[in-house]
């Protein structure tokens, strides 16, 4: 019988989870407030170094900022905004007589006047509650009198180079073009409010949303950038127009840290060093460019020429930009698990990587032409800036960029291990990470110019630059399939067809059928002896018959016929197997062998389940056995050292031959050896007898490997945001089915699997690796084929080694854990609805053997596919990024 891991813990309803969760939510929100408490102490300690050390009060502050504001419209103090005794600011009345419901008008076409000096995109959020809304308007004035007083200044310089239009010379206009998100407000008041800010200064609404984020404004940037905007002016190419981007930072989030940023964003964007850069190569400029961990200006405001968006993918929610950007982030998770590139810089952070709200801070240098220049002297650092020190005359010190590096402190403790110049050539967060971001996004249109200061700039540019002219867009790629592990199970061009022959049909119309073995012979050159070896083994118990367990001897019950696949084999080779099958008939043997074709390499482990999976397409009602002369390759370990394979080849082909396995069962439809359901279903050895009915189910062998390596990616993702855990087992290419890994995890990947075995039940039936003693493969005495059929699983969760049953008993008794293990229940309804869209059925064994299983089987019946968020993430500890 099956023991079930129910039987360490006691079974709860689903709305005890639910109820359980919002507990484990508070212990988890104790963490974070913990984490977070944490952070803001260090925060304060870096405001108070900056204040003592240069004496800034905020009363100076607030008069700075005043300076540069027209008089008539001072900048409202916005420490004191939350007060609730706070007297209601009457003279801006943009949310008097609107209510959640009130629509305002809109318009799209960006049309900026023929004088315009400047034009800004402004993404504008208003809480819909009135105190969040009142807050949010003090910072809309603020930033709107930023935008004229920038005017202001571009009307007192004459000598302004901005388009280089001569009849801007002239007054000149601005526009500011902002979207609109959350409380709605009155688009006249606010045209009547920057008039007068400014005569000259239109306000026009673009757009309404109750819900958006950023990229309804970027992508209204990338729109406008399509469209020639230099009114006939056949001298002045749109490419020269440059747009600025400012948002409302801090309108939801009230800190200081928030207020002292916005300020200083906005404040360098709409300067004139950035709306016209003193050396034109310039395309984007900002406060400060950094390199680390993407190329970017931290906050996200900028002023960029048209010329480079234009070459951006468009932001828009769900689209290109998004896809493409998650799809980089996959690629570099996979290529790290093989080992040639790594993370030493940074710790996997969302905000690092670019996920979720953070792909639009990437956006705008996700492009390798991007020529910065930023404001900041070298030395300002971002904590500097957003305590709030900065000073323009002091600090600004405007330049190309890069010229910095560390934008986070725990930079500074990785340098050491960049000596290493390996470590350096495959750090993400230095050019492979780059060059994957640039190939996945703009493919071909991705590479660097030769002589681009990317080359110069990072360490192992020369090489990277050599590698990239070699192989395009491919360099990457390349280097991580130098692991010998990055290839796939299956040929393109391998032989696909498969026939039977007329004695072939007449067997299988027997009252005994006949058992159609399918064999995956591999004779890679570097131990071609002991293959061969193993094949010898292998063909002699398959010519012996069915074992039987009760005489312990051999029945001819049924024949047998052997489909066989050669990989890396020769001429001698073929010869020598079907002159074996040739005297075999000659004796009167029961075995009929059929070549089903050569394949040049060794890695095309997959090739043979094509073909049977094929067969059962055309013979549904038949069963099917699956033997290999190799063992399964182990991820990070190596199989030759194995001292006893012979034997345990022989085992495996005995037991997935034997009378208990070939039986039809209706409580079985997959034997094997040993079954596991941990680290994910599998037999020893990966050999197996099945129902034919059980494997038209799968996905065909082929697809499934590419499935796979997409689930993986999902998975890898989903870790990364930390919805999932890895406590049982850490993801391994081997453990993810990652390429031609997936060829283990095929037979056992369909939740309709009925599993059964029949090693013996003992803690090591046969000796493990390079150790115990040397065991007889004497059928009538030794231990190794004392077979008892069961349903499986009935042994350990995992190989034996592989899973301490401390660690494993630690996870099951944390819901917090349990409900977020990708290798328990979790992962697995994870990938069944990615792979097949169904679950298992109710009466299915896996909701009694997996610990809480009941909960997850009502979970499934009330949510379907959605019971992984309704579940594992009432549990999930976000990773938030950035703490602000």
């Amino acid at each position: 019988m099956r023991i079930s891991r129910q039987s360490i813990d006691r079974r709860i309803s689903f709305a005890d989870l639910l109820s359980r969760a919002r507990m484990s939510r508070s212990t988890l929100g104790a963490r974070r407030l913990v984490h977070l408490c944490a952070a803001a102490t260090v925060a304060v300690i870096l405001i108070i170094r900056i204040f003592h050390a240069h004496d800034h009060s905020t009363i100076d502050k607030e008069r700075e900022l005043a300076n540069v504001t027209p008089p008539s419209h001072p900048v409202p103090s916005l420490r004191s905004s939350a007060r609730s005794d706070r007297p209601k600011d009457n003279s801006f009345p943009f949310l008097d007589h609107t209510d959640n419901n009130y629509i305002p008008r809109i318009t799209k076409q960006l049309s900026p006047p023929s004088d315009a000096a400047f034009v800004v995109f402004y993404n504008l959020f208003i809480p819909k509650e009135s105190k969040g809304a009142e807050y949010a308007t003090l910072v809309m004035k603020e930033q709107l009198n930023q935008v004229a007083t920038a005017l202001k200044r571009e009307d007192n310089d004459s000598s302004s180079r901005i388009q280089k239009k001569e009849y801007l010379l002239r007054k000149k206009a601005a526009v500011v073009y902002y979207n609109l998100i959350g409380k709605p407000l009155r688009p006249e008041k606010m045209e009547e409010y920057c008039a007068t800010l400014h005569p000259r200064l239109e306000c026009k609404m673009i757009g309404y949303y109750e819900e958006a984020s950023e990229s309804v404004t970027l992508q209204d940037i990338h729109d406008f950038c399509q469209t020639d905007h230099n009114h006939g002016d056949d001298t002045q190419s749109n490419r020269d127009v440059r747009v600025t981007y400012i948002h409302s930072k801090g309108s939801y989030h009230h800190t200081d840290v928030n207020t002292n940023w916005r300020r200083e964003l906005t404040n360098a964007v709409l300067h004139p060093q950035c709306l016209s850069p003193p050396d034109d190569r310039c395309n984007v400029c900002g406060t400060s460019f950094f390199t680390r961990f993407a190329f970017m200006f931290p906050g996200n405001m900028w002023t960029a020429k048209c010329s480079y968006i234009r070459r951006l993918l468009p932001p828009r929610d769900g689209g290109e930009y998004d896809a493409k950007k998650k799809e980089s982030i996959v690629e570099f998770l996979k290529m790290r698990l093989y080992g040639r590139l790594s993370t030493t810089l940074l710790e996997d952070r969302i905000d690092y990587f670019g996920l979720g709200r953070y792909r639009l801070e990437h956006w705008i240098g996700s492009h390798p032409t991007i020529m910065p220049c930023e404001l900041h002297r070298k030395n300002i650092t971002l904590g500097y800036m957003v305590g709030g020190g900065v000073n323009a005359t002091r600090d600004y010190d405007w330049g190309m960029g890069p010229r910095r590096e560390e934008v986070v402190p725990e930079i500074i403790s990785a340098q050491n291990n960049l000596q290493d110049k390996e470590v350096a050539f495959g750090e993400y967060y230095l050019l492979s990470g780059n060059l994957i971001k640039w190939f996945t996004l703009y493919g071909s249109d991705g590479i660097p110019d030769r002589d681009s200061w990317v080359w110069t700039f990072f360490p192992a540019g020369d090489r990277w630059r050599e590698l990239v002219a070699k192989y395009g867009q491919n360099a990457v790629k390349e280097v991580a399939m130098q692991s010998s592990e990055f290839y796939s199970a299956y040929l393109t061009n391998g032989t696909r067809t498969l026939t039977t022959t007329e004695k072939d049909n007449e067997l299988q119309s027997n009252s005994k059928s006949p058992v159609v073995v399918f064999y995956h012979i591999a004779l890679p050159q570097y131990r071609k002896k002991e293959s061969l070896y193993s094949v010898k083994v292998q063909l002699d118990v398959l010519s012996k018959g069915q074992y039987d367990i009760q005489t312990r001897t051999f029945d001819h019950d049924r024949p047998t016929i052997l489909y066989y696949t050669i990989a890396e084999g020769d001429s001698f080779n073929s010869e020598f197997i079907s002159n074996y099958c040739k005297t075999q008939a000659k004796q009167g043997g029961n075995l009929t062998c059929h070549s089903l074709g050569e394949l040049p390499s060794a890695n095309a482990r997959g090739e043979t389940l094509v073909q049977l999976y094929n067969y059962c397409q055309a013979n549904p009602s038949s069963r099917v056995t699956y033997i290999t002369n190799q063992h399964p390759p182990t991820h990070g370990f190596n199989t030759t050292r194995e001292r006893h394979p012979m034997q345990k080849l022989r085992a495996y082909a005995t037991a997935v031959t034997s009378k208990m396995c070939v039986r039809s069962r209706d409580s079985c439809n997959v034997c094997g050896m040993e079954f596991y359901a941990l680290p994910y279903f599998h037999f020893s050895g990966n050999t197996f007898t099945a129902d034919c009915e059980y494997v038209n189910k799968l996905l065909p062998p082929q697809r499934f490997e590419e499935a796979m390596n997409n689930h993986a990616g999902e998975a890898l993702v989903t870790h990364l945001e930390r919805s999932f855990t890895t406590n049982l087992f850490p993801f391994t290419p081997q453990n993810l089915g990652l390429s031609h890994y997936s060829v283990e995890h095929w037979i056992g990947s369909h939740p309709d699997i009925k599993p059964c075995d029949v090693a013996p039940i003992v803690t090591s039936w046969f000796p493990f690796l390079t150790g115990n003693a040397y065991t007889s493969n004497d059928y009538s005495s030794s231990r190794i084929y004392d077979f008892r059929w069961g349903l499986a699983p009935r042994r350990g969760s995992a190989p034996i080694g592989t899973l301490p049953a401390a660690k494993e008993k630690e996870v099951i008794e944390m819901e917090t854990l349990l409900f977020r293990e990708y290798f328990h229940m979790a992962g697995h309804l994870h990938r069944w609805y990615h792979l097949y869209g169904v679950a298992p059925p109710g009466n299915s064994w896996v909701w009694d053997w997996f610990a809480k299983g009941d909960v997850w089987r009502e979970g499934v019946a009330v949510n379907g596919s959605a019971v992984i968020n309704e579940i594992t993430m009432r549990y999930a500890d976000p990773n938030q990024g950035v703490p602000f």
